[in-house]
């Protein structure tokens, strides 16, 4: 104890006297002494010398340190025992401790030869002395002066100054070895050693630290760790809940107490394209032309409207001299509107129709002669170019007759057999592509809209075309050797429910007892379902327990210890096992801070 006493005292010490010191080396010139005094932060520069040191027994050189010191307003003191280098710091004005630990004094004539008189007695007493016993008994009659008295070094100096002896050893090593003096006016054991902060500074600072450290652990282990996490297992029942159900698609028409739940179509539309065989023929060749002679004849009846004659786009039939049917279509216009009326009659007539007598009575018909009507091939072809006076097909209803005829050969068809593309062709490519693709689709479809947020009627997928588009385009003529390609946009589609909105409805429709409660709804599905517009079967199974909250467990659980949580948990009706796991071993309580009490509630079938 008086050890430790000792050191803290010289800790104090020298922070007090906030100095710093230079070690002096043996190969050390004054050049090197000056040197580091220069470079020495502190204002107060103890200089120790090691054994028998010869750079300080030179008047000119401890000058230099003087001066120097002075010159860069420092303060230096020689540390050591050493008669001649204490008589050289005399001459130069430099104050001399004799350990570190001890008030440095600008030494005198007179404190010098006190000093080397008391060295003489131990040098003299040492050389008669015939045992280890006796040398002992000397050196302590040297170095302790009769009780009452002072020491040659205290007159000399005038004051009561603490006087602590340096031993050679204690000079080699700096600062070991040093021995502390009797106290300013008190007798005792001036032969007690001081001990040297250098041997216990690391252990000091060492203790220092692993305090502190100590203090912050428990901090932190009693007021931050502590942390419980408590896993209550309920008893509870499944049962099973089914209720038909309807679907809109419009999300302002829902209403979950009626059973109207709210679909979502989601869809996934990708492009696919591919390469097929275009198998339409068509001949591409010229189309023969020509006139025909027309003769109609039409019987007007008094209030029977009725439209005469033929109207461009009309189609007229001629047989070849093979007997082969050949059609042509009308270039022209040869029509009119007949009402029924003498209006009518008046109509016709500046229509180029000519009708025996001007009223509508007297009038038996009606007739128009086109001498050269233009028609044109329906198609391409040789076949159509037919000679003169070929038969063709009369017109005759009740009220009209019209005769066709052609004094002339057709001429211009010409054959050209090209392939293209036929509806049939896109559409047999189409439903190859979505066939071959819906299971990929399907696949994508539902890995993008299923979560745990939604409920996807997987029965409602389907998928259709939407646009479709090949190149070359329809009826487009295909180049020899070329393969055409389709691009169909495939819409695949699947409803999607909003889980808690299934949820709410569940509850809502679900009846339990005053102490039960819901505490998990399984994974919902949807049976029978075939489209939007119809109904279907909502299925689940639903799990109730009795009626234990998080509130509850906290409120029976805050500052108790661990075992007594656990036995009052497990006195809840229902409640089946619990778990408490501190967060760590030396955590014994439940911390009254909510934040730091994790409740998991869980459940299990009976």
């Amino acid at each position: 104890m008086f050890i430790l006493t000792q050191a803290f005292e010289n800790v104090l010490y020298l922070i007090h006297m906030n100095k710093e010191v230079i070690y002096l080396e043996p190969e050390d010139d004054i050049t090197d002494i000056l040197s580091k005094l220069q470079r020495a932060e502190q204002k107060v520069v103890a200089l120790v010398p090691p054994k028998k040191a010869t750079m300080l027994r030179s008047a000119v050189n401890m000058k230099l340190v003087a001066r120097a010191a002075k010159e860069c307003k420092k303060v230096a003191v020689i540390v050591t025992a050493d008669p001649a280098i204490s008589k050289m710091a005399m001459t130069a004005q430099i104050p001399v401790a004799k350990t570190l630990q001890s008030r440095p004094v600008v030494p005198t004539k007179e404190s010098l030869e006190a000093a080397q008189a008391e060295e003489q007695v131990i040098d003299e007493d040492l050389a008669d002395a015939s045992d280890k016993a006796e040398l002992d008994s000397l050196k302590a009659k040297a170095k302790t002066p009769a009780v009452g008295t002072k020491s040659a070094s205290e007159k000399v100096s005038g004051k009561d100054a603490d006087t602590i002896e340096l031993s050679e050893e204690s000079l080699e090593n700096g600062s070991k070895g040093a021995k502390r003096g009797s106290e300013k006016g008190q007798k005792g054991d001036s032969s007690k050693k001081v001990p040297d902060i250098t041997k216990y500074r690391k252990w000091i600072i060492a203790g220092v630290a692993t305090a502190v450290l100590l203090i912050i652990f428990g901090v932190w282990a009693l007021v931050f760790a502590p942390a419980v996490k408590i896993t209550v297992a309920m008893s509870t029942t499944s049962n099973n809940f089914s209720e038909e159900v309807r679907f809109t698609s419009d999300p302002s028409a829902e209403n979950i107490t009626e059973g109207v739940l709210y679909a979502h179509k989601a869809t996934f539309e990708p492009e696919y394209s591919e390469n097929f065989e275009a198998t339409g023929k068509e001949d591409r060749g010229e189309r023969a032309t020509g006139t025909v002679s027309l003769k109609m004849i039409f019987k007007p009846t008094s209030g029977t409207a009725a439209k005469i004659g033929l109207a461009k786009g009309a189609k007229l039939t001629a047989t070849t001299a093979d007997g082969k049917a050949v059609v042509y279509t009308l270039d022209e216009d040869y029509s009119a509107s007949f009402d029924g009326t003498d209006n009518g009659v008046s109509e016709i007539q500046s229509a180029g129709w000519k009708c025996t007598g001007s009223a509508l009575a007297g009038i038996s018909q009606c007739s128009l002669t086109v001498s050269s009507a233009k028609v044109t091939a329906a198609a391409a072809g040789e076949d159509y170019n037919i000679g003169a006076g070929r038969q063709w097909n009369s017109i005759t209803d009740d009220d009209e007759n019209i005769t066709i005829s052609n004094s002339g050969a057709f001429s211009g068809g010409s054959s050209r057999e090209v392939t293209t593309v036929t509806q049939a062709n896109l559409d047999s490519a189409k439903e190859r592509i979505l066939a071959s693709h819906a299971s990929e689709g399907r696949s994508l479809l539902l890995e993008q809209v299923k979560s745990d947020d939604v409920v996807v009627i997987e029965s409602s997928f389907a998928s259709e075309a939407g646009d479709v588009k090949s190149n070359p385009a329809l009826g487009a003529e295909v180049d020899e050797n070329a393969k055409p390609e389709i691009t169909v946009k495939a819409i695949y589609s699947v409803y999607t429910i909003d889980k808690t909105k299934i949820e709410e409805y569940i509850k809502a429709k679900m009846t339990v007892a005053d102490d039960q409660r819901i505490y998990s709804v399984g994974e919902p599905y949807f049976e029978r379902f075939t489209s939007i517009e119809e109904s279907a079967r909502l299925k689940t199974v639903v799990k109730t327990g009795p009626t234990v909250t998080e509130e509850t467990i906290l409120d029976k659980s805050k500052g108790r210890k661990i075992g007594e949580v656990q036995s009052l948990l497990r006195s809840i009706n229902g409640v089946s096992s619990v778990d408490i796991a501190p967060s760590y071993f030396w955590v014994r309580s439940v911390p009254n801070d909510p934040n730091k009490v994790t409740i998991e509630l869980t459940v299990e079938d009976n």
